[in-house]
Parts: C-alpha cells; sequence; structure tokens
C-alpha cells in the first residue's frame, strides 16, 4: 500500500501544479467576459441612442416639411382614410393606421385616438 499513497501525492501534486499553472487563465476568462458583457450592454445603450437621435432627426425632417398646421392637416386626411378603409374593411387599414400612430408622437399635448 506504499505505493498507493506515494502514487496518490504525486497525482495531488500534479493537480495542484496545474492548478496554479490555468489559475491566471481562468482569471483572464473571467476578465474578459465580464469586459464582452460590459461592451455589450454599451452597445445596446448605443443603438438605444442611435434610435433616438434618428427619430429626433426624423421629428425635425417632418416638421420642415409639414409646419405645425399643415402637419395636423395631413393627420386629420390620413386619419379619415383610414376610417373610410375600415368601413371597406380594408386589410390596409392596419398599415394606415401604424402611420398615423407614428405621425402623434409628434402631438404630444393631443390625445391618441
Amino acid at each position: 500500500m506504499h505505493w498507493d499513497d506515494e502514487l496518490d501525492k504525486l497525482i495531488r501534486r500534479e493537480m495542484e501544479r496545474k492548478r496554479w499553472e490555468e489559475k491566471p487563465l481562468h482569471d483572464r476568462i473571467t476578465q474578459l467576459e465580464a469586459a464582452l458583457f460590459d461592451a455589450q450592454q454599451e452597445i445596446r445603450h448605443l443603438w438605444k441612442e442611435k434610435w433616438e437621435c434618428y427619430e429626433r432627426t426624423q421629428a425635425v425632417a417632418l416638421g420642415q416639411v409639414f409646419p405645425g398646421p399643415e402637419l395636423a392637416a395631413l393627420k386629420k386626411v390620413l386619419e379619415e382614410a383610414w376610417l373610410e378603409l375600415v368601413l371597406m374593411a380594408s386589410p390596409k387599414a392596419q398599415a394606415l393606421s401604424q402611420i398615423i400612430q407614428l405621425l402623434e408622437r409628434y402631438f404630444p399635448d393631443q390625445n391618441p385616438r
């Protein structure tokens, strides 16, 4: 049994040495995983910020093409067209409804229909 004990010690020492050698690698993997998580969070934040900038740009462009009263008149025409499409049970009513909902974002002081 003496040789079993020696073999056991040798195996334990070898495993400990391997753990000691691999520890910096495991630590580096942990650091890289944390950095990856942070980068993914930053990317999500930047995509959200990009979308907000896009929407603001669209609002400015829309305001230049259709100043206040003209934008309201456009909305009214679209709502009338939507109502006609709904009464005719047209599948295009849903698409027009989505356009009107997008347009309603530019009327913060009014309640949506």
